[in-house]
């Protein structure tokens, strides 16, 4: 987000929480004090992945990021990024900027697209949690729809954008 998109948010924030007061000054104080509480719940996963990112920066070439989902790699690109994004495990926000990492080191807006919607889409580290609470038959279904969704989205994403693998 540029800088100008983040003062905007600010300000439509700031609003907001403007208008909660008036309505009611306990109910927007309990807000703040939840979204200080989610913010520090998860500025652990956004440090440690900031400097993850520092590391794969500086010590992983360009050139080895386009041998695996760069152009010229076709639908290994597209199964290895979805591969990839369906056993990462950490908060959504924390995806985003490995995407941009991704397109910076020459993955293309495809794999990067499929690496994020398969990160969102599909939770192969909670399938236990998932079977626990809905059943075997309902989290593989929808697992397995949401991983070839992931793809589906990730290809026209591409399309759409110019960034498919050749």
């Amino acid at each position: 987000m540029n800088i100008l998109g983040a003062v905007i948010y600010g300000i439509i924030v700031v609003l907001c929480y403007i208008y909660a007061f008036k309505k009611s000054s306990a109910g927007a104080t309990k807000a703040v004090k939840k979204g200080i509480s989610r913010f520090l719940q998860q500025l652990p996963f956004l440090i440690s992945i900031f400097l993850l990112i520092g590391l794969f920066d500086v010590f992983v070439p360009r050139s080895f990021v386009v041998s695996i989902v760069g152009r010229g790699k076709g639908l290994l690109s597209i199964l290895t990024s979805a591969l990839a994004g369906t056993i990462v495990a950490g908060p959504v926000s924390s995806a985003y900027p490995l995407g941009a990492f991704l397109l910076k080191k020459g993955a293309t807006i495809a794999a990067t697209a499929v690496f994020l919607n398969s990160w969102v889409m599909v939770g192969f580290v909670s399938i236990p949690y998932e079977i626990s609470i809905f059943g075997k038959r309902f989290t593989f279904a929808r697992n397995g729809l949401a991983f070839i969704g992931a793809i589906v989205i990730g290809i026209l994403t591409g399309l759409l954008l110019g960034g498919m693998p050749t």
